[in-house]
């Protein structure tokens, strides 16, 4: 397990996509150019690295934010990197009728004496490593998600020294040296293995070192409820992940290979796939003797072998709805379409400044061009068409208030607000966010590049930036990150950015994640791009998947939460790395933790809400939600979930509406439900 055998694992995808476009932003931009206020740490960040996009929102953020110490997930451990020590621990739930958290308790401290600084210095889809350094000692430490094992690596061996916030209760030395199962008064038993031939001994109350020098220790937490669960671990002791490859395939096929390191066979890797995964694997080797470990996103189940392959179902999906409209419903849409557009303003300086907001708000102008085309209204069409063309112009130009520049610190497109003020624009700067602020762009610009294409042919390395920004899948762009959102372990995106949290990163508005992918999707397919359309279906596919399997409750699984959590209510509003929370950040009334989980209305909103899971929770939940709405705008977006049940119901609680949400309008409402089978 020396330090310096260790492989290199490459700091992204290798899957072979084509890139969005890769000019230097700097060459479209020309002065909007600015070094954000929140500085990469070259202190938390190895050199080799800032040299390259650096992640914003990655699930080991953490690691390089602040002082680095704040919790990482790795799953099913929890993980500090401090200066002098490597702290684990396992979650174990704290369950309230409004949250489900995973409480931190220091279980094992693994001693780094001598080291004075820790950084990242190598990442990928599916790890980050960290190296400790110092006069005396180095070590490094490979966090890999799904790992069953906590490994830390000495370059030079040492004397092992761990300690514990608990009392060891027993020591007991297992079949071959240098290994041993540590009892500890919170109820819980570990694995503890190191790589050369020492006997563990017990120090002090809270203690464990060796009897000599080791090179590396792995530290595995054992469910005492398997009785095989010990010799499983201990088969799978000398496999070791220390990386990891992606790779995305045309017919929505997803290959995670774990690159592997140590003694042992690949195929004896041991690591734990979350409740998306056990749904799905194929050809997956369970073993169900290790038993199954609890985390804040469900009970995880072990599965042998470095590589993992599922197919996404892919559902029909375009721009337009379901089904086609009838007469009747084009009739009634050419009336709803000529009043939205009609009310378009003229004057750019009436609409949001933020690029939040002003997304919603030409999206929607493009959503109602798309159904005044659809049912023949031209007029209409050509006017929301054109107000959305002259409202993107001061954006992509930089003449508006607040307009869009390129970090070069974290290599991104960020708001000038932003860039200093890491409150504005919901955290903009910060990189919070990025796929639903510049998903609602894209998807206007998906929208103008089927009905204007050549408008858009004229601007599209200025639009590019923008997918590039939150969406790019190719290795072969130095300017961005790889898909700087989305995580490829749990299966869904993480909106936030630069901002360290105890319960570590976080997403609140699955909706608006499907919604930035769809643009992405319907982007590239109307702009020619082939394998950017297909692979950004394919991660539409899994985005939707995941958010039914963790944000709705009973729907694509009924047992990912505690009851006591479940039972109350139907949606997660905020999931965490170790928490899912029944809240927004916005707001806690009812239709704020249900609607933010619903909008945009678009064809893609098919892939999330199902009739089934709809039909269930109408009674218990949302038809009260609504009922008791504050405004007819969230009143409007929950009765409009209903609509994959009763579209007839559906069309009666919405048709007195007169006051929609800022990305919503009567004509989209109307379509959404007739379009539905």
């Amino acid at each position: 397990m020396a330090l310096t055998e260790r492989e290199e694992v490459q700091p992204r995808n290798d899957t072979p996509v084509s890139p969005w476009s890769t000019p230097d932003p700097r060459a479209i931009l020309g002065s909007r150019v600015g070094t954000n206020s929140y500085r990469i740490s070259h202190d938390l960040i190895g050199p080799s690295l800032t040299c390259k996009p650096v992640p914003t929102n990655a699930w080991w953020q953490n690691l390089v934010l602040e002082q680095g110490d704040q919790p990482v997930v790795m799953t099913p451990y929890m993980v500090k990197c401090l200066d002098s020590a490597v702290v684990v621990c396992a979650q174990t739930p704290l369950v309230h009728e409004t949250y489900v958290a995973a409480i931190w308790h220091d279980d094992w401290r693994v001693h780094i004496d001598g080291c004075s600084r820790h950084s990242v210095t190598t990442f990928d889809p599916l790890s980050a490593t960290v190296e400790y350094t110092g006069e005396t000692m180095a070590a490094r430490v490979p966090l890999v998600r799904g790992a069953a094992f906590v490994t830390v690596m000495f370059d030079t061996p040492v004397q092992l020294s761990l300690s514990t916030v608990h009392a060891v209760i027993g020591v007991d030395q297992c079949s071959g040296e240098g290994t041993a199962v540590a009892r500890l008064n919170s109820g819980t038993t570990w694995l503890v293995s190191c790589d050369s031939p020492v006997e563990l001994q017990q120090s002090g109350v809270s203690g464990l070192v060796s009897s000599g020098p080791v090179g590396a220790v792995r530290l595995a937490l054992v469910n005492d409820e398997c009785p095989q669960a010990l010799a499983a671990l201990l088969l799978a002791k000398d496999s070791i992940p220390v990386g990891g490859t992606i790779d995305v395939t045309d017919e929505a096929s997803f290959t995670l290979r774990w690159i592997t390191h140590g003694s042992g066979p690949s195929d004896h890797l041991l690591m734990f796939a979350l409740p998306h995964h056990q749904q799905s694997l194929t050809d997956a080797c369970w073993v169900d003797d290790v038993g199954k470990y609890w985390t804040s996103m469900g009970h995880v189940r072990a599965v042998l072998g470095s590589q993992w392959q599922w197919t996404e179902t892919i559902e029909p999906l375009g721009f337009s709805g379901q089904s086609e409209l009838s007469e009747e419903d084009k009739a009634v849409l050419r009336e709803l379409v000529q009043a939205d557009a009609s009310t378009l303003p003229e004057d750019c300086g009436v609409l949001p400044p933020d690029p939040y907001f002003f997304g919603k708000a030409v999206a929607r102008a493009m959503r109602i061009a798309l159904i005044a085309d659809e049912v023949g209204d031209t007029a209409s069409c050509n006017l929301a068409v054109e107000r959305a063309k002259s409202w993107l112009v001061p954006w992509l130009d930089g003449t508006n208030p607040d307009y869009l520049l390129y970090d070069d610190e974290w290599k991104g497109v960020v708001s000038s607000r932003g860039l200093t003020d890491p409150a504005a624009d919901f955290g903009q700067g910060r990189y919070n966010d990025h796929h639903f602020h510049y998903g609602y762009f894209i998807y206007a610009a998906a929208a103008l590049a089927k009905l204007c294409p050549e408008w858009i042919e004229e601007r599209r390395e200025a639009i590019d930036l923008l997918a590039r920004d939150y969406c790019d899948p190719s290795n072969a762009d130095e300017y961005f990150p790889f898909m700087r959102c989305f995580d490829f372990y749990e299966g869904h995106s993480v909106a936030s950015g630069l901002f360290a949290f105890g319960d570590s990163r976080n997403q609140e508005s699955t909706s608006e994640a499907i919604n930035a992918y769809y643009a992405a999707y319907l982007y590239a397919q109307a702009t020619g791009r082939q394998s950017i359309a297909r692979y950004t279906r394919a991660i539409l596919q899994l985005e939707a998947r995941s958010s039914r399997v963790y944000w709705h409750l009973g729907d694509l699984a009924s047992d990912v939460y505690p009851e006591t959590f479940a039972r109350g209510r139907a949606v997660v509003g905020i999931l965490w790395s170790s928490k899912a929370d029944f809240a927004t950040f916005f707001g806690a009334n009812p239709e704020f933790i249900y609607g933010i989980q619903f909008l945009p209305y678009t064809p893609a909103m098919t892939l999330l809400l199902k009739r089934q899971w709809v039909a269930d929770i109408w009674p218990k939940f949302l038809e009260q939600v609504a009922d008791g709405s504050a405004t007819e705008s969230w009143r409007e977006i929950i009765n409009l979930a209903y609509a994959v049940v009763d579209k007839q119901v559906a069309k009666d609680r919405v048709s007195k509406v007169t006051e929609h949400d800022d990305g919503n309008s009567a004509s989209n409402s109307y379509y959404w439900i007739a379009t539905l089978k």
